[in-house]
C-alpha cells in the first residue's frame, strides 16, 4: 500500500520479484488496496487511490487498465478488495461506492449491486469479496460490522454478524476468502482476529491474540487460501504476512 508497488514471494516467503512506483502512468500506483490471481496467472490489482484496476502478467508485465473515478457503472470511488470467479470474471468491492461491480477478465462490466444502507443487499464501504466453486458470492461489508452472502445471480442468501467481541461478531471487517470446502474465513480486523464459519455463517473457530509475536495479530487486512489450503494473512500493523496451517 504505502509503498505502491507489488511484491511476489514463493510459498515459502522467499522473494521473487516486484513492480510498481507511486505515480498515476501504466504500471504506477496509488495506494493499491487489493490484489487477486486468476487460473492462468494473470495478476489484478485494486489501485485504489487512482481509483482503477490494473492487470499483469504472471512476471509483472503490464497489461491493461480500467475504471476512473465516480458512481456510473465501471466508475470506482476506492476501490479494494478483488475476486475472480471460475469463468475469469472479476469482482470488486467499490468501497466508497457502496456496491460490488463485475467485470470480464479485460475490463468490460458485466453488473453492479448494491447502495449505502443496512439492509439486504446495501452496504457501508465494503472492503472485500470472495467467490466459492459453486458462483456464490461473500462481501465482507465493513462498515456494517456483517458478511452478506448471494448466490451467482447477485440473489441475497443470508447475512451474519454484529458489531462486537464476541465469536460471530466483527469490528470493521476488511478481508475474507472462501476454501474448497466452502467455509469461510474473515479478517476481522478491529479485533486483531481470524474468525471461520460455515457457508451459511455459522461460527466453526477463530484465533486471536494482539500483539507482534508469531501468530498475533495487529489490525489484520488481506486473508487467502493457497493451493495446499494454508492460510495467509496480511498483518497490517506488523506489516508482515503470517501463514497457518488448515
Amino acid at each position: 500500500f504505502a509503498n505502491n508497488r507489488v511484491q511476489k514471494f514463493s510459498s515459502t516467503g522467499a522473494y521473487i520479484t516486484q513492480w510498481g512506483i507511486g505515480g498515476t502512468g501504466d504500471g504506477q500506483f496509488d495506494g493499491p488496496k487489493g490484489i487477486v490471481v486468476d487460473d492462468s496467472g494473470n495478476v489484478y490489482v485494486a489501485d485504489s487511490g487512482n481509483d482503477r484496476i490494473q492487470k499483469f502478467s504472471v512476471s509483472g508485465d503490464y497489461v491493461t487498465k480500467w475504471g476512473s473515478f465516480g458512481a456510473q457503472a465501471g466508475n470506482f470511488n476506492d476501490p479494494c478488495g478483488l475476486a475472480v470467479d471460475a469463468s475469469g470474471n472479476i469482482y470488486v468491492a467499490d468501497s466508497g461506492n457502496h456496491r460490488v461491480q463485475k467485470f470480464t477478465s479485460a475490463g468490460s462490466v458485466l453488473t453492479t449491486w448494491g447502495a449505502n444502507g443496512a439492509g439486504n443487499a446495501q452496504f457501508v464501504n465494503p472492503r472485500d469479496v470472495a467467490v466459492d466453486w459453486a458462483g456464490n458470492i461473500y462481501v465482507a461489508d465493513s462498515g456494517n460490522h456483517r458478511v452478506q452472502k448471494f448466490d451467482a445471480s447477485r440473489t441475497f442468501v443470508t447475512k451474519w454478524g454484529t458489531n462486537g467481541t464476541a465469536a460471530g461478531q466483527f469490528a470493521d471487517p476488511k478481508g475474507i476468502c472462501v476454501d474448497s470446502a466452502g467455509n469461510v474465513y474473515v479478517s476481522d480486523t478491529g479485533n486483531d482476529r481470524v474468525q471461520k464459519f460455515t457457508p451459511s455463517g455459522s461460527w466453526l473457530a477463530g484465533w486471536n491474540t494482539t500483539g507482534s509475536g508469531d501468530g498475533e495479530f495487529l489490525g489484520p487486512l488481506g486473508i487467502e487460501i493457497d493451493e495446499a489450503g494454508n492460510i495467509l494473512v496480511s498483518d497490517g500493523g506488523n506489516h508482515t504476512v503470517e501463514a497457518f496451517l488448515h
